[in-house]
């Protein structure tokens, strides 16, 4: 299984960004992800691109509806060309007119891809969608250049039946969250297996990855305190009624809401322990180790994801992402030991 982490940019300092990459980079760890927050996550992958060596670098995710599909193929190519070769393109649809994601995120990832042929080769067919379209340029406004790939792993953020379907027919890799491994057994592998399928595909050219909260501390109070902050953030969002339903905590999470209403981040106090161990990574270093070997076999790529939303602030982020590159070295290197 790989292991990656995210970077928690909300608060932070963007000049503290390649460091954080360069520290994964020197633990071992598989990939760094960047987010699409208040800050640009392309921009982030190329500066951490400059100082990491073997890394992969990834949007998880990108927004495809805050860029065209051509400017979003040539920022992923400008990322592979500076890493030689490390970018995955993570696409969420955001936003999108007309409440028809399915249909426009389908011609996004077409039209990304006509683009990366058109640029490796001269060739490729023109596309009149919906939303999206591809036209061989009548004048080389831009110069044609060199790929260091062919093409560039797209990964699709992916809830919903139907999207998790698109996710097996069209993309190289999913990218999950609010996940249990139960409930990607039961509710999300069959749904890209049959998607796979009927486009003539295999499981193995789809990375299933999923982003679990982690949150590592010494003190396992301030682990949990941190963890609840993060979690009651997102399961105040609507995506995450599917799997606190599974779980049969669904009652809990109603409650938070209406608390929220009135009590603003203090109600994430009020959060359990089973509702924060189910969705997160937590505890102490050798307590989240084990929590982590609890992920072998149910998915292919673990993504430690940081906690980063408000009332945390910035300091509180880089110590969690800290403490999580520490626990989780490869290499015996951790940003907690001097070089």
């Amino acid at each position: 299984m790989k292991l990656g982490i995210t970077m928690p940019s909300r608060t932070t300092d963007l000049r503290r960004i390649p460091q954080y990459a360069q520290w994964a980079d020197e633990a071992g760890l598989d990939t760094v992800w960047s987010w699409e927050l208040a800050k640009d996550p392309i921009s982030q992958l190329a500066t951490s691109s400059m100082v990491t060596q073997r890394i992969g670098l990834g949007t998880g995710l990108a927004v495809a509806s805050n860029r065209t599909a051509a400017s979003m193929a040539n920022h992923a190519i400008d990322i592979d060309e500076l890493s030689g070769g490390r970018m995955h393109l993570g696409l969420g649809p955001g936003l999108i007119p007309n409440a028809k994601p399915l249909t426009y995120m389908r011609e996004y990832m077409d039209v990304i891809r006509l683009n990366w042929q058109y640029i490796a080769t001269g060739e490729a067919p023109a596309y009149d969608g919906e939303f999206h379209s591809f036209k061989q340029p009548r004048y080389e406004v831009f110069e044609r250049r060199a790929m260091v790939r062919p093409s560039i792993p797209i990964y699709l953020g992916a809830i919903g039946p139907k999207m998790l379907e698109m996710v097996g027919a069209k993309a190289d890799g999913w990218i999950g969250s609010l996940s249990t491994p139960a409930y990607i057994e039961e509710r999300v592998r069959p749904l890209v297996e049959q998607g796979a399928e009927s486009a003539g595909r295999s499981m193995n050219e789809v990375d299933m990855l999923v982003q679990r909260f982690c949150i590592v501390s010494d003190d396992e109070d301030v682990a949990f305190d941190r963890a609840r902050k993060q979690i009651g953030f997102y399961l105040l969002a609507k995506y995450s009624d599917a799997p606190a339903k599974f779980v049969g905590l669904h009652d809990e999470v109603v409650d938070l809401r209406e608390r929220a209403r009135t009590e603003g981040a203090a109600a994430y106090a009020n959060i359990s322990d089973e509702l924060v161990r189910t969705f997160s990574i937590v505890g102490t270093p050798d307590q989240a180790r084990a929590q982590v070997k609890e992920w072998e076999g149910v998915v292919d790529h673990l993504v430690l994801h940081i906690p980063y939303v408000p009332p945390l602030s910035a300091e509180e982020s880089e110590d969690s992402y800290v403490n999580a590159v520490a626990t989780f070295s490869r290499t015996g290197r951790s940003p907690l030991q001097p070089a």
